[in-house]
Formats: C-alpha cells, sequence, structure tokens
C-alpha cells in the first residue's frame, strides 16, 4: 500500500529570467529532488503541470527532463505520475508515454475523450492494487465545450466552467467504480486557478482562460478524495481543505516571486484510504534574486550593501521619486563593476522624472507582461474613450480564445 506520496508542480523547464538561462538551477533541484525521493522513502511522485516553460522546449531541456525520469525510474519511487500544463505541449508530452510507461511512469498530456482512461491504478510489486489516480491535465476549451459562434462571452465562461466540472465529476465517477472493486484510496491530480487562490503581483502566472474570470470552487473535488495535488499557482498554499494543495514552483520563476514565500515540495502521509497529514520540505534558494528600489542614493546604499557578501546576486533595481537622475544605468553599473558576484538583470525608471535617454527608459521584458494588459496599454497611448474600450475588449478577447482553442501561446 502506498503511504508516502511527493507533490510537486510547475517546473517551467527551460525559464529564463530576463533571456538568463537557468539550466543549472533545474540541474541542482532535480538533484535535491532525487535526494528528498531516496531520504523520505518515496513511493509515489505527482507532477500537476507545466513541466516545460513553452510547447517546444530545446533539445538540452528535454535531456534535462528525461535523464531525471531516467534516474528515478531505478529509484525507490515506484510511481511517476505527470499532467500537462497550460504552458506544456499535450501531444509533445503524450509521444513517449507508451515507453515511459514501462518504467512506471504515466504521462497523460492531452484530455482523453473518455475520461476512464484518465484514471490510474497503481500496483504494488506483486501486482495488486493500491492508489487510484485521478490524473486530470489542464483542461482546453476545446478539450470541455463545443464553441459556438453565437455564444455571448458569458455564455462561453458558463460552458466552460460547466464543462471542467462536468469532466472532472465523470473522472471521479469512474474512479470510486474502481475503488469499490479494490478497496484503495483515490488522490486527484489538476492544473487550474480555484476560487480562494493566492497569487503575487508579478508572480509569472498566466491567466489559464483568457480574457474570463473563470475560476472553479473547491467543492469540484469531493471529500471522499484522500488528497488533491495542484498546479498552476506558483506559492504553496492549501485551498479550504488541507488536503486540497498547491505545491508551488521549485524556484522563483520572476524577481517578484524572489520576494513571496519560500519555495517547498509536499510531503502526502495515507493512512489507508485517508488523508493522514502533510509536510512542506522547503526547497534551498539555487540562485539568488534580490529587487533594489529606491532612489539613486538608497539604491547605492543598498548595492553597497550586496556587493559585500560572498554569493551570487542577480537583482532587479528599480529608480523611483522625484528626482532627476541622469545616467541611470550607468551609475548602476559603476557600482557593482567590481564584484563579479553581483549581475544586474533588469533596470528599471520608475521616477516621475524622466529622462529622455536610452539607458533610462523602462525597458520590460514582453514575456512578463499578461496580454490584456498589453492591450490596455495600448488603449491608453492611443487615448481610446472608455465608452469605446468595451467593444475593442470583447474584440480582443475572441481573439485570445481562438488562440487557445488553437493551442497558441
Amino acid at each position: 500500500m502506498i503511504k508516502r506520496i511527493l507533490h510537486t508542480s510547475d517546473w517551467h523547464l527551460g525559464r529564463r529570467l530576463k533571456e538568463h538561462d537557468r539550466s543549472q538551477e533545474f540541474r541542482q533541484f532535480f538533484s535535491w529532488l532525487e535526494h528528498i525521493i531516496s531520504s523520505e522513502n518515496i513511493d509515489a511522485l505527482l507532477v500537476a503541470g507545466d513541466i516545460f516553460d513553452n510547447t517546444t522546449p530545446s533539445v538540452q531541456t528535454q535531456d534535462m527532463y528525461y535523464s531525471f525520469l531516467s534516474t528515478l525510474a531505478n529509484s525507490s519511487c515506484r510511481h511517476i505520475i505527470i499532467t500537462s500544463g497550460n504552458h506544456d505541449s499535450p501531444a509533445f508530452l503524450d509521444a513517449p508515454s507508451e515507453l515511459l510507461k514501462l518504467n512506471n511512469i504515466h504521462v497523460i498530456g492531452q484530455a482523453r475523450e473518455n475520461p476512464s482512461q484518465e484514471v490510474l491504478v497503481l500496483t504494488d510489486p506483486q501486482n495488486n492494487p493500491e492508489l487510484i489516480v485521478c490524473a486530470v491535465p489542464y483542461l482546453r476549451d476545446r478539450d470541455v465545450r463545443s464553441a459556438r459562434a453565437e455564444d455571448s462571452f458569458e455564455e462561453m465562461e458558463r460552458s466552460l466552467k460547466a464543462g471542467i466540472t462536468r469532466h472532472y465529476e465523470e473522472v471521479f465517477s469512474c474512479a470510486r467504480g474502481l475503488r469499490e472493486k479494490f478497496d484503495v484510496p483515490i488522490v486527484a491530480m489538476g492544473h487550474m486557478f480555484l476560487e480562494k487562490g493566492r497569487t503575487q503581483e508579478d508572480e509569472g502566472v498566466r491567466s489559464l482562460y483568457v480574457g474570463t474570470a473563470v475560476k472553479i470552487g473547491s467543492e469540484i473535488f469531493p471529500d471522499d478524495i484522500a488528497y488533491t495535488a495542484l498546479g498552476h499557482l506558483h506559492s504553496p498554499q492549501s485551498i479550504e481543505r488541507e488536503n486540497i494543495r498547491y505545491s508551488g514552483s521549485p524556484i522563483p520563476m520572476t524577481f517578484g516571486e524572489a520576494e513571496g514565500p519560500r519555495k517547498s515540495v509536499s510531503i502526502v502521509e495515507l493512512d489507508g484510504h485517508n488523508f493522514a497529514g502533510i509536510r512542506e520540505v522547503q526547497i534551498p534558494v539555487f540562485q539568488k534574486l534580490n529587487r533594489v528600489q529606491g532612489s539613486m542614493q538608497e539604491i547605492n546604499t543598498r548595492l553597497g550593501l550586496l556587493c559585500g557578501t560572498d554569493e551570487s546576486i542577480w537583482l532587479e533595481v528599480t529608480l523611483t521619486g522625484n528626482q532627476y537622475t541622469p545616467n541611470f544605468q550607468d551609475n548602476v553599473n559603476d557600482c557593482v563593476k567590481d564584484f563579479p558576484l553581483i549581475e544586474v538583470l533588469s533596470l528599471r525608471n520608475e521616477s516621475t522624472v524622466r529622462h529622455e535617454s536610452p539607458d533610462t527608459d523602462t525597458l520590460t521584458n514582453l514575456g512578463d507582461i499578461e496580454p490584456m494588459k498589453m492591450f490596455e496599454r495600448r488603449m491608453d497611448k492611443e487615448g481610446i474613450e472608455e465608452e469605446k474600450r468595451y467593444d475593442y475588449r470583447n474584440m480582443y478577447i475572441e481573439i485570445l480564445r481562438k488562440a487557445e482553442r488553437e493551442g497558441v501561446h
């Protein structure tokens, strides 16, 4: 019988920060995770979506992923279950699934036409059933809703929410039927934004259902599910019940995340059919991120303190206040030039007095901006009147919806 599960999610392999490679951090995380799985005698690993940061991971990123799975296949962890997230290509994840299954690595990338195919029965070395897993991947619009051109946006949202709920109900119904036969506990997996879920500013979480406020209530997961392993939100947290949980991402994906809760994985204890408790195991910081902001004088003071450390630090430096500050970038670079462990990845000028030169403009990575926020900025720049913005927003939302239905990011 499975007694101990490790839940993680939102690896975002291949993610870059301001165009800086982060593969070394991911390798260190995998090495640490292998140690935890071994030392904690983990029976099953659940990875709840966003394995990769984009739908076309590099060869280097793929090699890192498969090397990790190969290592785990020879460890004490007897089962690995991986589901897709909104950043993943369902087809790409599914492609090697039959081969991986030979090593008890189960991958569900694309939602199945028959929801019963998302219900896995895990067995012990004697081939006795020991756990039922409802391995539901990220459900795209096209997976759960029949699009109709005449639908209003409100009807689309209601239809989408109803489709997601119906899909989970069908999966759970199948799982309950198997439980009656095998008498083993049920755990669930999902990649979604639950109501009451907490995000941080600048967390880097992409909207799941573009242009909508679609969030799912935790009541979608009934009381007889021993544990629900969620992905999508990057901060570790439980939602209403201790056994409905986001594990969060393993490393900070943005500078905003670096200021949030410490990253962790969740170790879940099962006692027969029942949830027996959960422990957060904090993940080491593999690359320190820091934000420095204020007037130029305050920035210089803070940088002086940081430059006295002996650890590698990546910085986001933001100039604020109302003091005229020429050559902002040059001033910051002069402060850190003799300290190779300190690297400035981002310079932002948010002061109320701007010097019109390229090095003091606020340069923002477009990948860090939500599409709707970018569209709103554009309307601001064009001076679009408020009464016209409603129609423009709706037209833009429909474009985003079409892109999501077609799997375009």
